[in-house]
């Protein structure tokens, strides 16, 4: 709570509140019908919206605000008017809190205020509509797809929004899941079982550093694409490892525990790290039966993994580069 009111500190909470008590001055005096085929809550870019947000998050794009997602008639009668009173409602500020800081407005990118669905979800994927091929799936980064299911829909009397949010939830078709695997599993097997003890017992402790990050990567991606969840922005997919069930849990404590051992000097211990983290895919790998290779070494399960894809095209695709944008 933030003190001397009732208001609560996360992006999400205060946003939820800050709907709640603004959104029938936003649609009054003739615009109250809106509220029958619109969509409203918080979802896009901002670590609000993951729930991750916390005091240091508030020094840049954060504060009240919500999203109205207007179809696209009703943006095209109403979506001005309703943004130009949204923004002085919102530079009012609310239960303590100054306006939402928009920083992120100088750069081209509105998080909060009066939108067209289709214009939201353009802005993430490239287009209005869902991806329908293989290719187009991959041409969308994945941080993308992450802002577009992220954060809470408060509101969806139309349906619109959530129809697409539903979709785009249901993951990646099987065949580029397995892609995403297969290539994580063969960067993790170079970078962190092959190449960081090499590197780190050669004194090469930089080389040795970013061989752990990419393992590191490598592993906790691996994770989200076993859960079916889209990894967000690389300094925020850690921290939601802990959200992706025994897997994620364990992924993290492996890497936590490596980086422990690195930086106490210990190679050995942090090799045995790696080695653990490497394990915990194994054997999710095989429970999902995507493998049968007893092989600890994670190239023979990328090969293996990668062996199961249909499409002759991505199965052929090069294990090396990467899978999507």
């Amino acid at each position: 709570m933030r003190e001397g009111t009732d208001a609560p500190a996360t992006g999400l909470s205060l946003s939820r509140a800050f709907f709640e008590a603004t959104i029938d001055e936003l649609l009054s005096g003739g615009y109250e019908d809106l509220r029958n085929h619109m969509a409203a809550g918080l979802a896009g870019a901002g670590s609000e919206c993951l729930g991750f947000d916390d005091e240091i998050s508030r020094d840049h794009d954060w504060g009240p605000g919500y999203c109205v997602w207007l179809d696209p008639e009703d943006w095209r009668a109403s979506g001005a008017t309703l943004e130009e009173r949204y923004r002085a409602i919102a530079a009012r500020g609310f239960a303590g809190f100054p306006p939402h800081d928009t920083s992120s407005e100088r750069m081209g990118e509105r998080r909060v205020g009066v939108f067209p669905v289709d214009g939201f979800y353009a802005w993430l994927l490239g287009s209005p509509g869902l991806p329908t091929s293989i290719d187009e799936w991959r041409r969308i980064p994945e941080r993308s797809l992450a802002m577009a299911t992220n954060g809470e829909v408060f509101l969806d009397t139309s349906g619109r929004f959530t129809r697409v949010r539903k979709r785009l939830l249901a993951y990646y078709p099987n065949d580029l899941r397995l892609k995403l695997i297969a290539h994580d599993c063969l960067i993790a097997a170079q970078a962190g079982q092959y190449n960081f003890g090499r590197q780190a017992r050669r004194g090469e402790d930089l080389a040795a550093l970013s061989c752990l990050a990419r393992f590191s990567e490598a592993t906790t991606h691996a994770a989200y694409a076993l859960s079916r969840r889209y990894a967000p922005f690389y300094k925020w997919a850690p921290r939601g490892l802990g959200a992706l069930g025994p897997v994620g849990l364990a992924v993290r404590e492996a890497l936590d525990a490596a980086l422990a051992a690195w930086r106490a000097g210990n190679v050995e211990q942090a090799e045995g790290q790696v080695e653990r983290a490497s394990h915990i895919l194994v054997e999710a790998l095989h429970a999902e039966g995507l493998s049968q290779s007893d092989e600890s070494f994670l190239l023979a399960q990328a090969v293996e993994v990668n062996s199961r894809i249909g499409d002759d095209a991505l199965r052929a695709a090069d294990l090396m580069a990467p899978v999507t944008a």
